[in-house]
């Protein structure tokens, strides 16, 4: 019991900067240091009588002192948003555009290094994520609210603290099964070009158009071309009736390849909509991009203003876009 209330106190002194705002409940102290009910609650009285935590009549417990409202965004991006014409690229012009116009402050936090040190976010700053798992994590464990960007929220006690706005991957990839089947209904030989094995988007693309078209799976290394390239020759003798690219950049790999070989395209159709994809003249399941910017200015805007109130979780569901 003594060794958790070191930890709670740890937790309290890694945050300094949350007055007001709303601690663990009993319930979920006791799942998350695996002790019963009546020992959190006991521990939870301990830290409001020494002054730790203060606890209001049906409400719950909170960090002492006056609810702080974040003044701006902490913009936190993988560098693969550098890349030009990159999904990353384009959703971080699309956003700070955006901010700009409505007058909200920003700052932009470039790093590739893991942190687990409270000082990787901005105390009065609200902090917004791409690609950043690590960031995500370190979150939810100083108890704190932040926006991922096209990525699900981690299960638990995270999916209360994370806001999210992402795609609707599945329905996207039944949509593409959907399109190849009706334009090309006598297409046996089908192949998917998947990202990467163990990136969640890209599985749920995939498990998506499985679920209505049989395919071949070949996963490309990385989400972009040079990736693709390295296994075009794998995906072009699968799917010679038809290709499912779960990106625009994985496309562009299968694109070059036939132009090489001299071979004709077959029926292809990918995912995002990225600048690319209109240089190459793809079909394309086409990520909304005003909706899904105006979905994340609103909860950014949400959060000047409430920075206790739970989660909020928005899916942004593609369209199709069919070039010839």
């Amino acid at each position: 019991m003594h060794d958790v209330k070191l930890k709670l106190l740890s937790r309290l002194r890694d945050a300094p900067n949350r007055p007001g705002q709303q601690f663990l409940s009993n319930r979920a102290i006791a799942r998350l240091y695996q002790i019963s009910y009546q020992t959190a609650d006991t521990l939870v009285r301990e830290l409001v009588l020494e002054g730790h935590l203060e606890r209001r009549a049906a409400s719950g417990t909170y960090y002492p002192g006056r609810e702080r409202i974040g003044v701006g965004v902490q913009l936190l991006f993988h560098p693969r948003a550098k890349r030009k014409n990159s999904f990353g690229s384009r959703l971080l012009d699309e956003l700070t555009a955006q901010l700009d116009r409505e007058k909200i402050s920003w700052r932009m936090s470039w790093t590739t290094k893991p942190s687990s040190r409270p000082q990787a976010f901005d105390a009065c700053r609200y902090p917004v994520i791409w690609e950043r798992l690590d960031l995500v994590d370190l979150a939810v464990r100083l108890d704190r609210h932040a926006l991922l960007l096209n990525h699900r929220p981690p299960p638990g006690i995270g999916s209360s603290l994370i806001d999210s706005v992402s795609v609707d991957d599945f329905s996207g990839g039944a949509a593409a099964a959907q399109y190849l089947r009706r334009k090309f209904p006598s297409s046996k030989r089908i192949a998917i070009l998947s990202g990467p094995v163990d990136d969640a988007r890209s599985n749920a693309r995939v498990d998506g158009f499985l679920s209505l078209v049989d395919a071949t799976v070949v996963a490309s290394p990385t989400w972009y071309y040079e990736g693709a390239l390295s296994v075009a020759d794998r995906v072009l003798a699968a799917g010679g009736e038809g290709i499912f690219c779960c990106a625009d950049r994985l496309a562009e790999g299968i694109v070059r390849r036939c132009i090489a070989r001299g071979l004709k395209r077959p029926p292809l159709i990918s995912f995002d909509d990225a600048p690319i994809a209109q240089w190459l003249n793809l079909t394309t399941m086409a990520i909304p991009w005003k909706e899904m910017v105006s979905a994340a200015l609103g909860v950014i805007k949400h959060r000047q203003f409430d920075d206790s109130s739970s989660a909020i979780t928005q899916l942004i569901s593609t369209k199709l876009i069919e070039r010839s």
